[in-house]
Parts: C-alpha cells; sequence; structure tokens
C-alpha cells in the first residue's frame, strides 16, 4: 500500500513539473500571441499588386494566428517601401511585397540608388506572376502597330521609374520600334489608366489579372492591342499575341508578386513564414478571392525562388544599355 502511494505521489510531481515546462514552451513559440505582423505594399490601393497581397493576407492570418495588417507605402516605383522594409527590424513582424523585376531595375539603375540590396532579403516566396496587355485609350487614333511606329512620339503614363509597368512600356516601345514619352507620377496603376482616359497619354501596359485595371477595357475606355503570352487570351480571342507581332521575346514581361522580409531574420523565424506563405496560398478562402479576381496563383517558395531570382538579373543585364539610356535621359 505504501509502496503503491508513494508511486502515485513521484507520478504528481513528475505531472507537476511537465505541466510549467510546457507552458513555457508555449509562451516561447513565434509569432507572439497579441502580435500584429506589418505587410508593405509598394503601390497605392486597387492595383494588382494590392489586392493579391490582400487576398493571401487572410490566409497568412489564419495560418500564423496573429493580426496581418497592410500598409501601401507607395512612391518612387516601389521602392520607398522597399527601403523602409530594408531599414526594418529583422524581427519577422514586418513583411513586403516586392515587384521583379521592378526592383531589380531600380537597384541596377536608378539614381541616387536605393538603400536596399535585393538578393539579402529573406526571401517568402512568389504569389503570382501578372501577365500584361498594352491597351490604348479609346479615343486614341491608334488601330495597329504601324501607327505606334509612325508616331512622333507615344504619351506613355505610369506610376514612376523602375516599376514593372514602366519596364514593361520601355522594352516594348524600344523593340517594337516606336518613340515613348513618359508621363510619371499618378499614385497607382488605375490613376494612370485614368489619365489616359482623361487625354493625359496614349497608352500603356496593363496587368492583365488585376481588376482594377481591367475594368477600363470592358467598360470600354480603353482598347487591348496585344497581349504578352504564348497564346492569345480566351477573353479576347481577338486580340493578337507579342509573338504573332513578331516580337517572341517580349512574352517575358510581366509582374511577379513577390513576399519578403528584412535581411538577418532568424532562420527559424524564415521558415515559419515560409511554411505558413506556402499553406495561405492553399487557403480555399484564398482561392476563391483569387477566382473571383479572376487570377491565379503561382507560387514559388524557398530555394527554386532563389534560381529564379539570379535568372531576372540575367534578363536585365541584357537589356541594360536601354534602361541606362532611358534613365540618363530622364535626368
Amino acid at each position: 500500500m505504501l509502496r503503491n502511494l508513494m508511486s502515485i505521489g513521484f507520478l504528481l510531481v513528475v505531472l507537476a513539473m511537465t505541466v510549467p515546462a510546457q507552458d513555457a514552451s508555449a509562451q516561447g513559440t513565434w509569432p507572439e500571441k497579441g502580435k500584429t505582423i506589418t505587410w508593405l505594399i509598394p503601390y497605392a490601393p486597387a492595383g494588382g499588386f494590392d489586392l493579391h497581397s490582400r487576398a493571401v493576407s487572410v490566409g497568412l492570418k489564419k495560418a500564423l494566428g496573429v493580426n496581418v495588417i497592410l500598409r501601401n507605402r507607395p512612391g518612387a516605383g516601389g521602392s520607398i517601401a522597399w527601403n523602409i522594409l530594408w531599414k526594418s527590424k529583422p524581427d519577422g513582424y514586418t513583411i513586403g511585397t516586392v515587384n521583379i523585376p521592378g526592383a531589380i531595375v531600380s537597384e541596377l539603375f536608378a539614381s541616387p540608388k536605393p538603400v536596399y540590396k535585393l538578393k539579402e532579403f529573406s526571401w517568402l516566396g512568389r504569389i503570382s506572376s501578372g501577365p500584361y496587355v498594352w491597351a490604348v485609350g479609346a479615343k486614341t487614333h491608334f488601330q495597329n502597330l504601324k501607327d505606334f511606329q509612325d508616331a512622333k512620339e507615344v504619351l506613355l503614363t505610369g506610376t514612376g521609374v523602375g516599376a514593372t509597368g514602366w519596364i514593361t512600356n520601355l522594352l516594348t516601345a524600344k523593340v517594337m520600334g516606336f518613340n515613348p514619352r513618359f508621363i510619371l507620377g499618378y499614385p497607382g496603376a488605375p490613376a494612370a489608366n485614368q489619365g489616359i482616359v482623361q487625354g493625359e497619354g496614349h497608352a500603356r501596359a496593363l496587368g492583365l489579372d488585376s481588376p482594377g485595371q481591367m475594368r477600363f477595357v470592358e467598360d470600354g475606355d480603353m482598347r487591348a492591342m496585344w497581349v504578352y503570352l504564348d497564346e492569345r487570351d480566351p477573353r479576347y480571342p481577338d486580340v493578337p499575341t507579342v509573338g504573332e507581332l513578331g516580337f517572341p521575346q517580349l512574352r517575358v514581361l510581366a509582374s511577379h508578386r513577390v513576399v519578403t522580409a528584412p535581411p538577418g531574420m532568424p532562420k527559424d523565424r524564415q521558415e515559419i513564414l515560409q511554411r505558413a506563405f506556402e499553406t495561405a496560398l492553399k487557403d480555399p478562402e484564398v482561392l476563391e478571392r483569387f477566382k473571383r479576381m479572376k487570377a491565379r496563383i503561382s507560387a514559388v517558395v524557398r530555394d527554386d525562388w532563389n534560381t529564379m531570382l539570379e535568372g531576372f538579373y540575367g534578363l536585365i543585364n541584357q537589356y541594360s544599355d536601354i534602361f541606362e539610356e532611358a534613365l540618363t535621359k530622364k535626368k
């Protein structure tokens, strides 16, 4: 009997010691309950970067069990947000969406140079890869490629130098052989589209998977001229591809929306965020939001993204003379 009582007493002591140990472990988990993750968006609301990030944030909040708030910090083609992200504390509570290849062009060619070093960020992964469609104002005279090539100049609206839209507009003009003049400074892509509707510009590349941009085509305020795809888009079967026009090299132009965190973040926290990011991209609510936007998730995570990033640097360096010429003229 005494032996049994001693055994029970020993078991109770062990359990008493075990419970506090579990509580202490739970308190040391990351992210801490009650904390908030701030997600920086480099452009104004209603564009593709904003809408896609907001959709994924719903799943990320559920995966991590903490609040996620989004902050739009537009300006300088996205560099304002990326500089803020670069300088943020690498504790995992600040993340941001980066525009590839826009951020690469800004890093390599912008003057003054941004403070960030893109390859040193703590990458989580890509949300989506947004293709483009070239569109003109419905009231402009442009009906085909030759009209662009014959024009004295083509006015192209945009947010700023370094944005992927600016890159696409610039390379399109140079490769297809027409003379661009940029009208920049719009707070976001929808505002740049509105500038065309109001007669401030002629054309620009729109995000094909951005409802906020494509409504200008759907409402008849702008006309689609060509798409940067391998095949015609089923929504616009009469609109040719850049390959059909004789410029297949332009098919690679797309807006890659990638999520990252400040450099130097602890590896364990980066891995937790990466797993949560992957989970969020498969969340049914997130998938439904993308379906409603008529957009697709094209996830690339971990080391696969690092390999792709190297490839984008190679692409931008291939056209370095065009970027350097354009930025020199801007000065």
